[in-house]
């Protein structure tokens, strides 16, 4: 008869499953101290017309707008130690080592005392959450704290720091292009002036309203047929200048708006660049033909006969020569200037273009009960993991005893 085996006391199963379970939910229940989770959304909004993504769109994969990557800037920002240091410097922050290095927390969630940065930096990320839903555009902001009028006020600064972010961040941006362009117009109005200001003390030194039309009435058809048609070709040539000078203003300020934000060795500010440089020897070519022409005006003007002379002892061509040129660069100066303000207008509208917006969707809560740790939650996965690391333990000691057994 087959004598009875001893019954054994399963130490393994008490030892990996039993002890781990009581103690943790002795920890949890006992000893683990309250958390608290305040939340707020928000959402970055700005005036920036949405590019269309064809690739994206063909794949069903949302194009990422300038908000999405702001919001990925203030998560960044919410989750580092900068966020920690300027909440700390704060009039109304938070101290943060203090706070959740408390006596009164219990040893497993609480920061250490004497914690460096890097451990800060590890814990910190764990308490401060911030998810962008990119389909809504979307962010949420989850502060955890071991009361809950500090987790309402982490949520409170974490908004306002990162409000002052963005404006931070877009100011340089919008700034520059419009500063360049104010520039640009306030020299094309001085020049603008100055050229006025000769031509009105041209008329008034020889007391004359407009020296063309008095030399028009003395001179012969044919004279007259002849400068006409050389001044309208030289107005011609005024006027490529003067259009292409506009180009170049506009082209020097969108050379100057991406280069604010893009790196020099991009392909956008190379293409602006080589833009500018085309336009810039398209100006001094015209402007040399201008000037050619213009030679040519007065040289034309001084081998004709000369008429009684004017107040002065100046000969009447040579007053037409100098008011023609007078009024040839006003008019180019007039039309630069009208460049220059439609350029400044255009400055003007980019800057509120990309101007920003944080706007919160959901206010911060004070909540009024503390949902971590999650203590029924905790309790279930150690005895999860406990059941798994007996059952792997029972099955290597099965095999190590049928091998010994075999041998």
């Amino acid at each position: 008869m087959a004598r009875r085996r001893k019954k054994r006391l399963p130490w393994l199963f008490l030892l990996l499953v039993v002890f781990p379970t009581v103690f943790g939910g002795i920890y949890y229940y006992k000893f683990a101290s309250d958390q608290f989770v305040s939340e707020a959304h928000f959402i970055i909004q700005g005036n920036d017309v949405p590019q269309v993504d064809m690739l994206g769109a063909l794949a069903g994969i949302p194009a990422i707008s300038g908000g999405a990557s702001d919001a990925m800037v203030i998560q960044d920002y919410l989750r580092s130690l900068d966020f920690v240091n300027d909440i700390l410097e704060a009039e109304d922050g938070v101290d943060i080592r203090k706070h959740y290095s408390s006596q009164l927390i219990d040893g497993h969630a609480r920061l250490p005392a004497l914690a460096t940065d890097e451990e800060l930096l590890e814990y910190w990320q764990e308490m401060a959450e911030v998810e962008f839903d990119g389909t809504s555009g979307i962010s949420k902001l989850r502060m955890t704290a071991f009361d809950a009028q500090t987790s309402k006020q982490l949520v409170q600064l974490a908004l306002r720091r990162s409000e002052l972010l963005i404006n931070r961040l877009s100011a340089p941006l919008r700034s520059d292009s419009l500063e360049f362009a104010q520039r640009e117009a306030e020299k094309a109005e001085k020049e603008l002036a100055e050229i006025r200001a000769k031509t009105t003390a041209f008329r008034e030194q020889r007391d004359i309203l407009d020296p063309v039309q008095e030399v028009t009435a003395e001179r012969s058809a044919e004279l007259t047929a002849e400068m006409n048609a050389r001044m309208s070709q030289l107005s011609q040539l005024e006027g490529i200048v003067s259009q292409l000078s506009g180009d170049l203003a506009r082209a020097e300020a969108e050379f100057a708006d991406v280069s604010s934000y893009m790196r020099p060795d991009a392909l956008r500010v190379k293409a602006a660049q080589r833009k500018v440089q085309a336009l810039r020897q398209q100006v001094n070519k015209a402007k040399a033909q201008a000037d050619q022409q213009r030679q040519v005006v007065k040289s034309r003007a001084q081998v004709q006969p000369r008429q009684q002379p004017a107040k002065g002892g100046r000969s009447t061509a040579k007053e037409v020569a100098e008011y023609a040129e007078l009024q040839s660069r006003q008019a180019f100066a007039e039309q630069l200037y009208q460049a220059k303000l439609a350029t400044l207008e255009q400055a003007q509208m980019e800057y509120n273009r990309k101007q920003r917006y944080l706007t919160v969707t959901v206010k911060p809560n004070l909540p009024d009960e503390a949902i971590k740790p999650d203590r029924l939650m905790g309790v279930l996965t150690i005895l999860l993991l406990s059941f798994l690391t007996w059952g792997v333990g029972s099955l290597s000691l099965a095999a190590v005893r049928d091998h010994i057994g075999w041998v």
